[in-house]
């Protein structure tokens, strides 16, 4: 099964203290109670927002917080996350995945799965997701180049967004090939916590088809 195979990739990495980490497939049968604005929205919506905070529920659990449920949503679609922790919800091709930890052990964090593109669809995204980066510099083939920088990117912006609540585009940071992961350094500044030259470490695994990225400090 995907979900578990990437689950098992993903054992044994460099966390922040007390987190808890969970990969389940979108097909996930069990129901969580969704906001009116989820209830109205696309089948593929709906299946994708229970799986997120199926997972959240158990990374939340998994960290120690035996009774937790899953996280609501602010006005902006957010995950509401219960006082005193933080997390990340990401869905990405067959797959939902969270990670939650105590707020004292990680100022952000983000986390995004992707599934790998096509050949041509790498071709086609390359050019605006890794503008900064020569193609091949990592020996890795295109779509797996691609669709690693994309996903390191946005575990960036998910952990930034809650803290700035600024959208930014693909070239506000520049990507640069770590042995297991990406280094991510902002091009501008993203406010007076985080100005341009800030850099960041993300970790990587890719497995059944898919890429994950987690990001922390």
């Amino acid at each position: 099964m995907p979900a578990e195979l990437l689950a098992a990739a993903l054992r044994g990495l460099h966390l922040p203290p007390g987190a808890g980490l969970a990969v389940v497939p979108l097909a996930a049968t069990e129901q969580i109670t969704l906001p009116a604005r989820i209830r109205a929205s696309a089948p593929r919506r709906r299946a994708s927002f229970t799986a997120g905070r199926l997972a959240a529920r158990t990374a939340l659990r998994r960290a120690g917080l035996a009774e937790a449920e899953a996280p609501g949503m602010d006005a902006d679609g957010l995950p509401v996350w219960p006082a005193g922790w933080r997390g990340s919800i990401s869905h990405g091709g067959s797959l939902a995945a969270a990670i939650a930890a105590p707020a004292g052990t990680a100022r952000l964090i983000g986390l995004d799965i992707e599934r790998l593109v096509t050949p041509e669809t790498a071709r086609r995204l390359a050019p605006d997701v890794m503008p900064e980066l020569p193609p091949g510099r990592s020996g890795l083939s295109l779509h797996h180049e691609v669709t690693r920088v994309f996903s390191a990117k946005e575990a960036l912006f998910k952990a930034l967004y809650p803290a700035t609540r600024q959208f930014r585009a693909f070239s506000a940071a520049h990507a640069d090939w770590l042995p297991e992961g990406m280094a991510l350094t902002l091009a501008e500044d993203w406010g007076p916590d985080w100005a341009a030259g800030a850099r960041f470490e993300a970790i990587q695994r890719v497995a059944a088809d898919h890429v994950a990225t987690i990001l922390w400090r």
